[in-house]
């Protein structure tokens, strides 16, 4: 098994309270295991500390909690140690159940610049280089060369720290700080490592001897581990830089963020935290987010058409259930079908290649009894779902950045009938007229924004779908009238 351990601990006399200090909305120490937990391959993780709310944070992200001892958790004592200690209780651990540990992924409370994308980095290339002791994650950093390193002598004054000797002929040496090459550092944002590094600590190379002496180097940009309170600003920068604050900017996150449409239908499907919900909706992760903490729905499978996307909702939301793949195009033992009270699609009609095909493919994973909801742009006009005619340009994350996507307006009648071959036991739904998005290109000036949830059918329902829909009066006549 490949297992996560994050050393953190209650003291710190540079900066107190460092491990829990709020950066963009979470705790520094929610970042490191966020990446763990989205991480493919990572089998479990842990938490090492002597801290009560360290121990509730690592919980909270789905970790196993490592009391460490007082005698590991003192100013003196080094990380080092309590790395060997929190493996040897793991493979302990694994041992009793008959498992051993294959690679540990080793983590700071404090050290939070890395993603779930240079941990799969690093798994793959120590499973393709069984000789290889570590991969871990380097940053370069040419300014500070050990060029430039000065020590305070008795006398008061610099001296180099390094005798210059050590560089070669300082006749040819130079203060350009790229003159001696590009210089790298271990940032501390990860460290994934065999059993032997910390089961041999003492042939590791200092100063970070459970690297091993065989270091596979994971190079980012900027990574670093926080001290200093004047750190957290570069810190921001770095998070903001990755996807997870992009997505967290250009996708809703919370309950409040979503349409009052969206809101409206959702609050009357009598979700609880029991409810399981499979989501393939465009801000699908976020959604997620906005039921839970409104009705405390916690059984939440997120399906992602993008590998970083999914990634990245793993990250946001680690509790949930993250899958990769087109609702289309999926394996059918993927998901299970008829399983889930509500599959939410909100947004991703604009993306079918077919809307019935999407449909009923979205209609199979519904329960009976159990609905389905998605949103729709609607016209008593011609559809218009031509990309030339009527699209929106969206942010689509980091590998592929701003995207066109169709901007598509359904004749109201015609989803109806769409609607219908579903079987369903009632159609229903709330909208209203609006502008269209100041992004999109449209010949619409008004389209009607709306959410219909379709209940699927139970023995003994009626042949008949109820219709209750409050939407405006035009589009519900056409929408209801006898040949619709």
């Amino acid at each position: 098994m490949i297992c996560a351990l994050l050393l953190g601990r209650e003291g710190s006399s540079g900066f107190p309270g460092k491990n829990i200090t709020p950066v963009l909305g979470r705790p520094l120490a929610a970042y490191p295991l966020m990446a763990a937990r989205a991480a493919k391959g990572v089998d479990r993780i842990y938490v090492s500390t002597d801290s009560q709310k360290l121990k509730e944070i690592g919980r909270e992200h789905g970790a196993r909690i490592i009391d460490r001892p007082a005698h590991l958790a003192s100013k003196q004592a080094l990380g080092e140690d309590a790395y060997v200690h929190g493996y040897e209780v793991i493979r302990d651990e694994l041992a009793r159940e008959g498992n051993t540990v294959e690679l540990m992924v080793l983590l700071f409370a404090n050290a939070v610049t890395l993603t779930p994308q240079i941990i799969e980095q690093g798994i793959g290339v120590l499973r393709e280089h069984p000789d290889y002791d570590s991969a871990v994650t380097v940053s370069c950093y040419n300014m500070w060369s050990p060029l430039r390193a000065r020590k305070i002598g008795e006398d008061g004054l610099l001296h180099p720290f390094v005798p210059f000797e050590v560089f070669g002929d300082p006749a040819k040496l130079n203060c350009d700080r790229d003159s001696q090459g590009d210089v790298w550092f271990a940032d501390m944002g990860v460290s994934i490592v065999r059993p032997r590094c910390l089961e041999n600590l003492h042939m590791g190379l200092l100063p970070q001897k459970w690297m091993g002496r065989k270091i596979y180097p994971l190079k980012q940009w900027g990574g670093f581990d926080v001290d200093e309170a004047w750190q957290i600003p570069m810190l921001q920068t770095w998070l903001q830089a990755h996807e997870v604050e992009r997505f967290s900017k250009a996708h809703r996150v919370s309950w409040s963020q979503y349409y009052e449409s969206e809101r409206t239908v959702l609050a009357r499907l009598g979700l609880t935290e029991a409810s399981r919900v499979l989501d393939f909706s465009y801000d699908c992760g976020g959604l997620g987010l906005g039921l839970r903490e409104q009705f405390g729905v916690h059984h939440y499978t997120a399906l992602c058409a993008r590998k970083h996307r999914a990634q990245t909702v793993g990250m946001l939301y680690p509790e949930a259930r993250v899958v990769e793949g087109e609702i289309q195009s999926l394996a059918e033992e993927t998901l299970q079908p008829e399983a889930y009270d509500l599959v939410a699609g909100l947004g991703a009609t604009d993306t079918a290649g077919s809307l019935e095909a999407l449909l009923r493919r979205a209609f199979s994973y519904v329960r009976p009894g159990g609905l389905f909801v998605s949103s729709f742009r609607l016209t008593d006009r011609g559809t218009v779902a031509d990309p030339e005619l009527s699209y929106q340009d969206l942010d689509a994350g980091a590998e592929t950045g701003i995207e066109r996507t169709p901007y598509v307006v359904l004749n109201v009648r015609e989803l109806l009938a769409v609607l219908k071959k579903l079987g369903p036991a009632q159609v229903s739904g709330y909208g209203y007229w609006g502008k269209p998005s100041s992004t999109a290109v449209t010949p619409f000036q008004m389209v009607c924004f709306a959410v219909l949830a379709v209940r699927k059918r139970c023995p003994g329902d009626g042949p008949t779908p109820g219709i209750e829909l409050e939407i405006p009066e035009n589009l519900l006549k056409t929408m209801t009238s006898p040949d619709a």
